[in-house]
């Protein structure tokens, strides 16, 4: 099969990372230990190469305008060099992608999950207005992602200690050795953080100088598997696991971004979802014993199926299996206990708060969930 590469495909290869196909491209799903990788980060810090990702540029007098109207949170309210969460909404209120929101000096940086990138530039070019400017920049862009407490000290031995002053959801771009780097405070693993984004061709020299800088603070190569369960643990949604097509941010839990006070596509459809009873919730829920929950699993209540899981992973930092689904409303307060089938058998598992880990360091705000 003819994958895409990274430009770390010979540093993941020649660290003897496993190669998986993921959306068409050729990344590590794990190095030595995937379970190391995830206390990894959660107790120094890891290094993953996100460079699959998507990055598109909005430009034009009224690029925030065009931003605003496919998006419910407010982009306007996003402070000069800050970012946001935010989803790219279709005309019946539907997830087409979760994304960050980078205001720049004049122009929208949006970095949108690679295995919807097609279907995200399509939908912006249908929505396209005059004086406004589509760019896909994601084959001219790198992105090194560094997370866990000991990230600060590592991207301060790097880039130096203005870098670190940074706040939280918030970035800055900066010339080192001729080069023009954007380095954002942020991540999606529910830990302390930076996700720096450089030029694809040289993008090798600076993953090098992070591998080395960071040996002194237990860095630890980091590849999909781990994301996957550090951003379970979290209690991050993913797409095509908590949202998709059909999902609206009401029952993903992501009202809170929805802000009425502006217009934006398929508002009436969203204030009819806030408006109406929910039908089901995403809700964390915690394995009572060593079954290990999958996407797809059916769960049952009183013998009646209630509910299916999104997402399932082993947790080595608070030993137990964990999860997300999506269950019947009025079956998802914190304290329930209900079935999972798993091969033909029922396992008790009971729903919790979410998320299942908070970060260590006390410079870190969690994206709200």
């Amino acid at each position: 099969m003819n994958l895409k590469k990274t430009p770390f495909f010979e540093r993941h290869v020649e660290n003897n990372g496993r190669i998986v196909d993921f959306s068409g491209w050729a990344l590590p799903v794990e190095y030595k230990s995937l379970l190391q990788e995830v206390k990894s980060v959660r107790n120094s810090c890891g290094l993953f190469d996100a460079s699959h990702m998507g990055e598109i540029i909005i430009k034009g007098q009224k690029a925030i305008d065009f931003i605003q109207r496919l998006t419910p949170n407010n982009v306007e309210l996003i402070d000069a060099f800050g970012m946001q969460y935010n989803v790219f909404l279709n005309s019946e209120g539907g997830i087409i992608d979760d994304l960050m929101v980078y205001r720049l000096e004049k122009d929208i940086l949006c970095v949108v999950n690679a295995s919807n990138k097609e279907k995200v530039l399509n939908w912006l070019n249908i929505q396209r207005q005059e004086d406004v400017e589509i760019l896909d920049l994601s084959d001219k862009i790198a992105l090194i992602s560094l997370q866990g407490p000991n990230s600060f000290e590592v991207i301060e031995k790097v880039f130096g200690k203005d870098i670190t002053k940074l706040k939280y959801m918030h970035f800055l771009k900066k010339r080192f050795n001729d080069q023009e780097i954007l380095i954002s405070r942020s991540g999606y693993t529910g830990e302390d953080g930076f996700e720096i984004y450089v030029d694809w061709q040289k993008a090798c020299f600076w993953w090098d100088n992070i591998v080395k800088a960071g040996r002194c603070f237990g860095l630890t190569l980091c590849g999909l598997g781990s994301r996957d369960v550090l951003r379970i643990e979290a209690g991050y949604s993913l797409y095509g696991h908590e949202i998709d097509d059909s999902t609206n941010p009401y029952e993903a839990s992501l009202g809170w971004m929805v802000k009425m006070n502006k217009d934006f596509i398929a508002k009436k459809n969203i204030l009819r979802f806030k408006k109406d009873i929910l039908k089901r919730k995403k809700i964390g829920f915690i394995m009572k014993d060593r079954s290990f929950p999958r996407q797809g699993y059916k769960i049952y209540s009183e013998g009646r199926n209630v509910g299916e899981i999104c997402s399932g992973a082993y947790s080595p930092n608070i030993n137990k299996s964990i999860g997300m689904a999506y269950i019947r409303y009025d079956l998802s307060a914190i304290g329930t206990i209900v079935d999972v089938e798993i091969r033909n058998k029922f396992h008790k598992a009971e729903i919790c708060e979410l998320p299942f880990i908070k970060a260590k360091t006390k410079n870190h705000v969690s994206i709200d969930i």
